[in-house]
């Protein structure tokens, strides 16, 4: 409860941030939940919240980085630099490509974080005040490695688990 909590808290603290514009800003950035359909074994239907900062570099291409939380067995903390490309001109429905790269960190003992990948596909709709409503699919990758402990009556195993978790993932976000 106290993690529902926390990502209610940080959801409405990234919404309520303001930039200055005078103009058309360089600077956006946006938020996103998503959750995905797990293709590894063992199953995992991962939970994540993104925040993203973005640079335009061009009409239609951004650069930016990002964290969040991913919850899987474990919770991990992923921190990666991100590349966005905007398919044609804006106009109501926008299509969008993008892919995010990087490491995920774990705060929780035993677990150590790993790579951390998630190219995507989506559509953006413009909403009031500049913001943007935003739908995308795409394909996650999630390393990371674990200690597991196995007790009987007359041993005490202990061994590391590598976990490579592939899922389709769904996010849906805002980009102000």
């Amino acid at each position: 409860m106290k993690r529902f909590i926390f990502i209610i808290l940080l959801c409405i603290a990234v919404s309520s941030v303001k930039a200055q514009t005078n103009g058309e800003s360089k600077i956006s950035f946006a938020t996103t939940i998503g959750t995905g359909l797990s293709m590894s074994t063992p199953s995992s239907t991962p939970f994540t919240w993104q925040v993203l900062g973005y640079y335009k570099l061009t009409d239609r291409w951004s650069t930016g980085v990002g964290t969040g939380l991913s919850f899987y067995e474990k919770m991990l903390i992923p921190v990666y630099g991100n590349i966005r490309f905007q398919i044609g001109r804006e106009r109501k429905f926008t299509p969008y490509a993008e892919c995010a790269i990087g490491y995920s960190f774990a705060p929780s003992g035993n677990t150590n974080g790993g790579f951390f990948m998630n190219p995507s596909i989506g559509i953006q709709y413009p909403l009031k005040n500049k913001m943007k409503l935003q739908l995308a699919v795409g394909y996650e990758l999630q390393e990371l490695e674990r200690l597991k402990r196995h007790t009987d009556n007359y041993f005490l195993k202990e061994f590391e688990e590598q976990l490579s978790h592939h899922s389709i993932s769904f996010k849906i976000g805002l980009r102000f």
